[in-house]
C-alpha cells in the first residue's frame, strides 16, 4: 500500500493568512449595558499552515465586522452558510483544505474588542441556550490561566446561516436533537469545535465543556461519575475521596463559579446583574420578596434583570428630569395652600368631588337610556358616575361591554343586537381556525400554547365557587349530614391539566386558544388568565367574553410583549412621578436601595388583581376603564399606595428587603376607596402642578428674552424646569397602546 502523501501534498497556507475552518455570524459582545454599544463580529475557528500545526493550534476568534477587509467579509460570510463545514470530520475532512483563505486575526487576547486564542489555551467554555425567547444564547470562555474571556452572544434572530437551518430542520421535523434541546447557533460552534479537538462535558455542571481535558480535569469535575469501588484485597484501607481537597483545586473554581452562579439565577440574567449593576440590583435577584414574585411570573425576572442592565443609564438621566429645584417647589405650595398643617389637602371643592358614591344600581343604569336604547346622557358624564361610585353586579355584563368598547357608546338597542351577531360570527371564524386545522395543532408551538393555557386555567380563581368542580354526591348512611369530601386534583400527581371538568374553565381554555389564534404575533402569555376571569364571570357569554377580554388585552399588550419595553416605560413614568410628587420619599427610597420600584411589578402587571378581594377588583378596573382622567390612571393609583404608606416607610423602614416585604404584605390589607379618593387628589394636584410650571416657565423664558435685549444677563437665573414627555403623557385619557411585533421564526410560547 502506497505511503498517504496527503499532507505533502497540501498547499502551503502564508504566514499572514489562516485557513478560515467555520465561521457563525451575527455574534456580539455587550461590553456595556446600553444595547446600542453592542458589538457585532463573527466567531471563528481558523488555522494556520497545517504543515506545522496541530488541531490545538487551532485559533478560536471573535473577529468585529468593522475590523474586517470586504474580501475578507464575503469569505466569512459563505463559510457562515457552508453546511458542509459541520459535518463531523474527524476521520475525514480534518485534513484537507478548504481553500477559505484570510487574514489572520489579531493575536492579542483582546484588541480593538476582538480577541483570537489557540484552542491549546481554552480550558472549558460554558455554552448556554436562549431561555424563554427572550435571552440569547451565551458561550463563557475560560483560559488555562483562569481568566475569563468577554462573553460572546448569539443574536439566532439576526443570523442567516441560523434562520436558514432552522428552517430545514422546522421541514423535517427534527427541531429536537439527541438531548431532546431545540437547535440554536451556539450549538453549530460546539459541533464545530468537536470535529478539530476532544470535548467533555461536565457530569456536575452540564453547560461546561472541557476542552482537551486530561484525566486530573476529568476527576475534578466528575468525581463520581463511576461507582467507586475498593481495590481488591485492600478493602480495609479503602477511603472516600477528599472532596475538600477538589473543592480546593483551581481549576474546579472555574465550575464553582458557574454552578453557584447557575443556581442563583437564570442565563444572562447573571451576566448582567453581575457585569453591569450596581451593588444593591447584584443583591436584588436572591432576596426571598424578590423570588416570590419572580417565580410567581416569569416576566417579573426578566423584566428585573434588563432595568439592572440599564439602570446606571436611566436612572441617573430620570433623576435629571424630574427633579424640581426648592424654589419652584416652594412656589408650587404656596398656590396650592401647602403647609406643614396640611401637606396633602387641595381645596374643599375638589376634596367633596373627589368622596366616593353609592355603586349604579340597574335601575340607574337603565334610566341612562333612551327608549330606543341610545344613551341620553353624555358619555363623560356617565363616566364620570362609573368613576365615583362603581357598578352593581347586575349592571356591570352589559356595562363592561361599552367601558372596553366592544359596544359603542352611541349604538341603539338594535344596533347591539346586529353587532352581537356579527360578533358571534366572527369568534367563531377564529375559532375554526384551529379546531379545523390538525396541521397547527401538531406544530410545536402549538402544542405548547395549548398546554400554558390549561396549566393557568386550572389554578385561576379557584377558590370562586362558579370555577369549582362540581362535588361528587356520596352515600354516607352512617352520618347523612356529613359533608361529602373532594378530592383535590392539585393533589394528585397524576393530574391532566388537559381534562378541565369544570364547563367555565373549559370556556376561557377556548376563549385563549382562539386569542392566541387572533393575535399571532403575542399569543398566550403568563399572567393572561388573570385578566379573563373577571370578564368572563360577569359576561359569560364565550363569544362576548372573547371580544371583551381581546379589547382589554388591547390596552395591556404593553405589559406582556417579548422585549419587556411596556412593564419598563410604565416603572420608568412612575419612578419619574414619585420623584416628581413625593420628592421626600423618593429621596428615603433612594436610602433604602428600594428606587427600582420592583414591589409595583405584580400590582401594575395584572392591575392589583392579587392584591385585593375579588368585588374590590372588579370595582377597580371598571374606574379604571373609564379613562376619566388619565389613560394611565393606574399609575396615579399605585402612587397613592406609596402615599398612603410614605409616614410608616420614612420612619421604621431602612433597607431594601424591609421595604419590599412591607409592600408586598399590604396584599388584601388595604382600603381601596381611601386609596381612590387620594389617587383622584393626587392627580389634581399633578395636573395643577404642570400648569404652575408651565407659567412659571413661560415667566421666565419672558424674563429671559426681556433680559438678553437689555444686557442684563447677569446675576441672573432663567432656568426653564423641563416636565417630561411621560410625565405630561399621563394628562392624556388616552391609553398607551403597544402591539407586539411579528413572533421570530422557530421562538416558543409566553
Amino acid at each position: 500500500m502506497p505511503a498517504d502523501n496527503t499532507k505533502d501534498k497540501r498547499k502551503s497556507i502564508p504566514s499572514n493568512q489562516v485557513e478560515l475552518l467555520f465561521a457563525k455570524s451575527k455574534v456580539y459582545l455587550h461590553p456595556t449595558p446600553r444595547k446600542a454599544d453592542n458589538i457585532c463580529g463573527f466567531l471563528s475557528l481558523s488555522r494556520g499552515d497545517t504543515n506545522n500545526h496541530t488541531s490545538k493550534d487551532i485559533l478560536l476568534s471573535f473577529t468585529p465586522v468593522g475590523q474586517l477587509k470586504p474580501e475578507d467579509l464575503k469569505i466569512y460570510e459563505t463559510v457562515d452558510m457552508d453546511d458542509s463545514l459541520l459535518v463531523d470530520s474527524k476521520s475525514s475532512t480534518t485534513n484537507k483544505s478548504n481553500n477559505y483563505l484570510v487574514s489572520k486575526p489579531p493575536t492579542s487576547t483582546l484588541s480593538g474588542y476582538s480577541f483570537s486564542v489557540p484552542l491549546s489555551y481554552i480550558y472549558s467554555t460554558q455554552v448556554r441556550k436562549p431561555v424563554n425567547d427572550l435571552w440569547n444564547g451565551s458561550l463563557i470562555i475560560h483560559t488555562m490561566e483562569g481568566e475569563r474571556l468577554p462573553i460572546v452572544n448569539f443574536h439566532d434572530e439576526e443570523s442567516p446561516s441560523t434562520k436558514q437551518r432552522q428552517k430545514y430542520l422546522n421541514q423535517k421535523m427534527e427541531i429536537f436533537d439527541d438531548d431532546g434541546e431545540i437547535y440554536w447557533g451556539g450549538k453549530d460552534f460546539v459541533k464545530a469545535l468537536g470535529n478539530f479537538i476532544h470535548i467533555e462535558k461536565s457530569t456536575l455542571e452540564p453547560t461546561v465543556y472541557l476542552i482537551d481535558p486530561e484525566s486530573e480535569d476529568m476527576r475534578n469535575f466528575s468525581p463520581f461519575q463511576k461507582k467507586l469501588e475498593p481495590p481488591k484485597n485492600a478493602i480495609e484501607n479503602f477511603k472516600l475521596p477528599d472532596v475538600n481537597k477538589i473543592f480546593n483545586d483551581a481549576k474546579w473554581k472555574v465550575l464553582e463559579t458557574v454552578a453557584t452562579i447557575s443556581a442563583k439565577a437564570r442565563h444572562q440574567v447573571a451576566d448582567i446583574i453581575e457585569e453591569n449593576a450596581p451593588t444593591p440590583v447584584k443583591q436584588l435577584i436572591g432576596r426571598p420578596e424578590v423570588m416570590k414574585i419572580s417565580n410567581e411570573f416569569d416576566s417579573a425576572r426578566v423584566y428585573l434583570a434588563k432595568w439592572a442592565a440599564q439602570v446606571k443609564v436611566e436612572s441617573e438621566q430620570a433623576q435629571k428630569n424630574f427633579q424640581i429645584d426648592d424654589a419652584l417647589y416652594d412656589k408650587i405650595n404656596k398656590e396650592l395652600g401647602v403647609n406643614s398643617k396640611n401637606p396633602d389637602i387641595l381645596t374643599p371643592e375638589e376634596v367633596n368631588k373627589s368622596s366616593r358614591r353609592k355603586a349604579i344600581s340597574l335601575i340607574e343604569w337603565q334610566g341612562f337610556f333612551d327608549h330606543s336604547g341610545r344613551l341620553s346622557l353624555t358619555v363623560d358624564e356617565v363616566k364620570n358616575r362609573i368613576f365615583h361610585g362603581g357598578l352593581e353586579d347586575a349592571v356591570r355584563p352589559e356595562a363592561y361591554l361599552f367601558l372596553l368598547g366592544v359596544y359603542s357608546w352611541d349604538s341603539s338597542k338594535e344596533e347591539r343586537e346586529i353587532q352581537r351577531t356579527s360578533y358571534e360570527t366572527a369568534y367563531e371564524e377564529y375559532k375554526l381556525k384551529w379546531v379545523t386545522d390538525e396541521d397547527k395543532r401538531s406544530t410545536d408551538f402549538w402544542k405548547d400554547q395549548k398546554h400554558r393555557i390549561e396549566k393557568d386555567v386550572n389554578r385561576t380563581d379557584r377558590h370562586l365557587p362558579i370555577f369549582q368542580n362540581p362535588k361528587p354526591v356520596i352515600e354516607n348512611h352512617s352520618n347523612s349530614d356529613l359533608e361529602p369530601e373532594t378530592p383535590d386534583e392539585d393533589e394528585d400527581e397524576d393530574f391532566d391539566v388537559a381534562n378541565i371538568k369544570n364547563p367555565h374553565l373549559f370556556k376561557m381554555r377556548e376563549i385563549l386558544l382562539t386569542y392566541n389564534e387572533y393575535n399571532e404575533n403575542l399569543g398566550y402569555v403568563q399572567g393572561m388568565t388573570d385578566l379573563l376571569s373577571p370578564l368572563y364571570l360577569q359576561i359569560k357569554d364565550e363569544s362576548l367574553t372573547f371580544w371583551a377580554f381581546s379589547k382589554f388585552m388591547d390596552r395591556m399588550e404593553r405589559n406582556f410583549v417579548r422585549d419587556q419595553l411596556g412593564m419598563k416605560q410604565q416603572m420608568l413614568t412612575l419612578n419619574g412621578l414619585v420623584q416628581f410628587m413625593l420628592p421626600d420619599l423618593f429621596k428615603h427610597l433612594e436610602k433604602c436601595d428600594s428606587t427600582d420600584l420592583f414591589f409595583f411589578f405584580r400590582m401594575l402587571l395584572v392591575w392589583f388583581k392579587r392584591e385585593f378581594e375579588w368585588e374590590q377588583v372588579l370595582r377597580l378596573w371598571e374606574i379604571l376603564w373609564t379613562d376619566f382622567y388619565s389613560g394611565q390612571f393606574h399609575l396615579f393609583f399605585a402612587l397613592s399606595v406609596l402615599s398612603d404608606n410614605e409616614r410608616i416607610i420614612k420612619q421604621n423602614l431602612v433597607r431594601f428587603d424591609e421595604v419590599l416585604k412591607y409592600m408586598n404584605d399590604l396584599s388584601m390589607k388595604m382600603n381601596l376607596d381611601d386609596l381612590l379618593v387620594r389617587s383622584e387628589l393626587l392627580f389634581l394636584r399633578f395636573r395643577r402642578m404642570v400648569d404652575i410650571i408651565d407659567r412659571e416657565n413661560t415667566a421666565r423664558q419672558f424674563n429671559q428674552d426681556v433680559y438678553q435685549s437689555t444686557n442684563e444677563t447677569e446675576g441672573q437665573d432663567h432656568q426653564v424646569f423641563k416636565i417630561s414627555p411621560d410625565l405630561r403623557q399621563l394628562l392624556s385619557k388616552k391609553p398607551i397602546i403597544q402591539k407586539e411585533g411579528p413572533r421570530p421564526e422557530g421562538a416558543g410560547g409566553g
